[in-house]
C-alpha cells in the first residue's frame, strides 16, 4: 500500500519560461508543475520541452515533486 502524501501547494508553469523555471526552485510550493501544453504557445513546443529537459537535468527543486504536464506531439 502506498502512504498518503498530502500536498499543499502546487505551482504550474509554462516551461517556456525559463526565468520561472528557476524561481520555482526558491519557492515553498510541495509540487513543480512544468507546462507544456496550454501555457505554451503552438510556436515555442520544441524550445519549451528542451526547457523543461535541461531543467529537471540541472536539478536544484529539493524536496519538490516535479510533474510534466505534455500534450499529444502532433
Amino acid at each position: 500500500m502506498t502512504a498518503i502524501r498530502p500536498r499543499r501547494s502546487a505551482l504550474y508553469l509554462p516551461a517556456s519560461n525559463l526565468r520561472a523555471l528557476e524561481k520555482a526552485k526558491t519557492l515553498p510550493v510541495d509540487v513543480v508543475i512544468i507546462d507544456l501544453e496550454d501555457a505554451v504557445a503552438p510556436e515555442a513546443k520544441d524550445e519549451a520541452r528542451a526547457n523543461a529537459v535541461a531543467a529537471v537535468q540541472a536539478g536544484g527543486f529539493g524536496g519538490r515533486e516535479l510533474v510534466i504536464r505534455v500534450n499529444a506531439p502532433e
